[in-house]
């Protein structure tokens, strides 16, 4: 087990983040985003608590219309923990080195493509 105290953290970080969120959301405290503040432009993450909260209402449309790749992220959070426990049943060590790994030059291009993609969905949809 000591060999997933990181992967561990990480899952504990993602826990703790989604608490803060959903708190933010259902206890209706304001909460603005600080790249929109100071640009007047949506971020490439806008509309991603949005998209979080319409998930769990089961409305997978709304989600993806309000931020694609808030989507994407979502799913890999949920996915991660289950994929840690797998892991840690098996003796693997398969999220942690693909965490880790050196990503090759097309996948990060790819990776940078739809985030501006999605940022300008986001501009375009005026969030």
């Amino acid at each position: 087990m000591k060999r997933f105290r990181p992967l561990w953290r990480l899952v504990t970080i993602e826990f703790a983040l989604l608490g803060f969120v959903l708190g933010l959301y259902y206890l209706h405290i304001p909460w603005r985003c600080p790249f929109k503040m100071l640009t007047g432009l949506p971020c490439p993450g806008c509309g991603g608590t949005r998209a979080l909260v319409a998930l769990l209402h089961g409305r997978f449309t709304e989600a993806l219309w309000l931020n694609p790749v808030s989507v994407l992220v979502i799913v890999f959070a949920v996915i991660a923990p289950v994929w840690l426990f797998v892991d840690c049943c098996r003796g693997t060590h398969s999220l942690q080195r693909v965490m880790k790994g050196q990503w090759p030059i097309p996948v990060i291009c790819v990776a940078v493509v739809i985030t501006i993609a999605n940022w300008i969905w986001n501009i375009y949809k005026g969030i």
